[in-house]
């Protein structure tokens, strides 16, 4: 009886350093992980601002990551929060119809941004001309 004992303690022991072995590399080993995203962090940051026209606050006006085209549109009191953290040299494009489209580069310690859009000209090309009455492209029999 004593020589199973003796032999079932000797297989444990492998065993139990093998088990003792994956649980220090497992630790150690999402320790190190979790330093190298806290890095890349320090340089993003969430940006917010408030886009008017002379009148007043837009609502609906697009603002749109250049490289990525993530985007939001802004409430109806002009305001808007950008989805996704933004960091220095992204390049945010505001856009709205009637507007001139601009292009708004993040600089170092930006957080707000206040724009104010300028109306753009659109012209139609060419003009209906309402001097002839309607014809119909049927053929009489």
């Amino acid at each position: 009886m004593k020589t199973q004992l003796f032999t079932q303690r000797q297989s444990f022991k492998p065993l139990a350093f093998i088990g003792v072995l994956m649980v220090v590399l497992f630790t150690f080993n999402s320790a190190y992980g979790q330093t190298k995203t806290t890095e890349t962090t320090l340089n993003e940051r969430t940006v917010k601002g408030v886009i008017s026209d002379e009148k007043g606050p837009l609502d609906g006006v697009n603002v749109v990551h250049e490289a990525s085209r993530n985007g939001t549109v802004t409430n109806e009191k002009g305001e808007f929060t950008f989805p996704v953290k933004l960091k220095t040299g992204d390049v945010l494009l505001i856009s709205y119809l009637g507007f001139e489209t601009q292009k708004v580069k993040i600089e170092e310690g930006t957080t707000f941004i206040e724009i104010v859009l300028t109306e753009d000209l659109i012209e139609m090309i060419g003009a209906l001309d309402s001097g002839k009455p309607y014809k119909s492209k049927r053929k009489k029999n």
